[in-house]
């Protein structure tokens, strides 16, 4: 009865949802998991300048102690977009939970990435952009939208996605004007030409920003999957096929905006999906799914009819993402 537990939003509910995280968590500090962990793969010049001042370019206690701050922080801006433009009516306990788990669940990318703080920014860049749904004039909203994408790009290579799910995302609410659309891009290139400025008049030159962008695009990453990783991602990928079946079966019933809003969603899943797939972005890029991700599965379970089925789904939801950590825990 856990799901009707979250649905109520008890005190039960709550402290449930705290015991299951904190468990999940613990991956992140056993000596047993820590050696599945990598560094952080698509962090930008400045994110890797900071991590390797701050953290000595090492995992430690405090980069995953950082880490779980900050999927606190992009599970409560999350929570707070829901509740500002009630895209669902779950609880908040439900949404804090359901991203945290998925947060939490793919063992190697529990420490600091670069992807946690472009989330973020992209949740708030996000924010702005459905607040542009039904203005006139939205100029102001374009550019902020823009302005915080390019943030998110400017510490994780892989947000650079954002400049085109952006695009489509204004298109799939707005009939297309064209000052609109150029603001939006000069707000996402903003926070880069401000960096560069920056860094020109302390360097004098930008030879290591060219450098660094230079080897990051011109090495290929071989993607070497093992075999509990295949097994990890069989099991994702069937809880999403099965969510985005019931999903599609009520998507009937969403008023305009809904809709608009869910099929932005889906289209931010697939880009980035395609970007994990090409050779200059590693799994880590996956993080940038947590926020569509959580929407899917907080929907589906919300509208779920209170039934053993639901109840059901809802334990197999929380086996694979939470039970098939222990598949590294039992590796040699």
């Amino acid at each position: 009865m856990i799901l009707k537990q979250l649905k109520l939003n008890g005190i039960e509910a709550a402290v449930i949802a705290f015991i299951i995280c904190a468990l999940a968590a613990v991956s992140a500090f056993t000596t047993t998991t820590v050696k599945y962990i990598s560094l952080p793969e698509n962090g930008t010049h400045l994110f890797n300048a900071v991590y390797n001042y701050v953290f000595n370019g090492q995992i430690t206690f405090f980069t995953q102690i950082v880490a779980l701050i900050l999927i606190l922080a992009e599970a409560l801006l999350v929570t707070a977009m829901n509740t500002n433009h009630e895209l669902t009516r779950a609880k908040n306990i439900f949404f804090l939970f359901v991203y945290i788990i998925l947060s939490l669940s793919y063992i190697p990318l529990n420490t600091f990435l670069p992807e946690q703080i472009a989330n973020i920014f992209i949740t708030l860049g996000f924010v702005k952009i459905l607040s542009s749904h039904g203005l006139d004039k939205a100029e102001f909203h374009f550019f902020d939208a823009g302005l915080l994408f390019g943030v998110s790009a400017l510490f994780c290579t892989s947000a650079m996605i954002m400049l085109l799910i952006g695009l489509i995302a204004f298109i799939n609410y707005r009939p297309y004007k064209f000052n609109e659309f150029a603001v939006y891009i000069i707000g996402f290139f903003t926070p880069f030409f401000i960096y560069l400025s920056i860094f020109y008049l302390i360097e004098g030159n930008l030879t290591a920003i060219e450098e660094f962008y230079r080897a990051k695009f011109t090495a290929s990453l071989n993607l070497n999957i093992k075999e509990n990783e295949l097994i990890s991602f069989i099991s994702y990928a069937l809880m999403i096929f099965l969510a985005s079946v019931f999903i599609m079966q009520e998507y009937r019933k969403y008023n305009l905006f809904s809709t608009r809003t869910y099929r932005m969603f889906f289209i931010m899943f697939a880009c980035i999906l395609i970007l994990v797939m090409t050779p200059y972005f590693g799994l880590q890029s996956l993080r940038l799914m947590t926020m569509p991700l959580t929407m899917l599965y907080v929907t589906v379970f919300y509208n779920f009819k209170q039934t053993v089925f639901s109840e059901v789904f809802f334990t197999v939801f929380l086996l694979v993402h939470v039970g098939i950590q222990g598949i590294w825990y039992a590796m040699p």
